[in-house]
């Protein structure tokens, strides 16, 4: 078995609507170990969640696993996370529009400058990504 890496989009909570979309990098690891790498909260408190032998298709509101990449082996279960694990968070004043869709664009794409996933994977990954998002409830118009 190889290591996988997949993008999870989840039902938005409380509103299903797009900009509430939760969006995760899930892998599976040649080990059989599964992790879900993502910012949890809201802005300014958004913070960085690791979370252990956490398969993401358990999860009664996920929507897609969309496939990223399988990379060698010679990327390990310590250099994805740390990779990951280093990706901004960002709760400043300047990117109040800021969310987990977009930590997870930045996640893969400090994995593909690392050689993990080509910027080719992580495009097509994000374009996939944003059309699961885009598959919510609209939003009320009036608001």
């Amino acid at each position: 078995m190889s290591t996988t890496i997949t993008v999870a989009v989840f039902r938005g909570d409380p509103l299903d609507w797009a900009m509430y979309r939760h969006t995760a990098i899930h892998v599976q690891y040649a080990d059989g170990e599964d992790n879900i790498l993502h910012v949890t909260g809201a802005h300014p408190f958004f913070e960085y969640t690791l979370q252990n032998d956490h398969p993401a298709q358990v999860n009664l509101k996920l929507e897609a696993l969309i496939p990223v990449s399988s990379p060698s082996n010679a990327f390990t279960k310590a250099m994805i996370q740390s990779t990951c694990a280093i990706t901004a968070v960002r709760n400043d004043l300047e990117h109040q529009d800021w969310n987990c869709q977009n930590w997870v664009g930045e996640a893969l794409a400090n994995l593909a400058a690392i050689g993990c996933i080509t910027r080719q994977e992580r495009s097509d990954a994000l374009d996939k990504m944003v059309d699961v998002c885009l598959e919510a409830e609209d939003e009320p118009k009036d608001l």
